[in-house]
């Protein structure tokens, strides 16, 4: 199986600017994600279904919850082979993820 892994750059700060727009872009969703859970919590906190802005509708619902079954769960007890398994396996296009963290210091 090929590895997905990228090589970290030990060179000197390639393109910092990127790595710091991003963090600062990140932090600003975050506060605007509390932001946006507050504002839906005031709305249900109302109770009322639908909320008139001047220029939106909001409306508030209550949605079951998802059925799903443990396919997993099923098939081990039915003790199925290993070559059934495989044959019904399949795997996912690759795909790139971009992860951004604080540097740790040292002090």
């Amino acid at each position: 199986m090929k590895s997905n892994k990228v090589e970290t750059h030990n060179s000197a700060h390639i393109r910092p600017d990127l790595v710091d727009r991003l963090a600062f872009v990140k932090a600003q969703i975050a506060t605007l994600m509390e932001q946006e859970s507050a504002l839906k919590q005031a709305m249900v906190d109302t109770g009322l279904p639908v909320l008139e802005g001047t220029a939106h509708r909001c409306t508030v619902s209550v949605i079951d919850g998802r059925v799903t079954t443990d396919w997993r769960s099923v098939a081990e007890r039915l003790s199925p082979s290993r070559q059934l398994i495989a044959a019904h396996t399949t795997q996912g296009e690759a795909f790139t993820q971009v992860r951004c963290v604080a540097r740790k210091t040292s002090h």
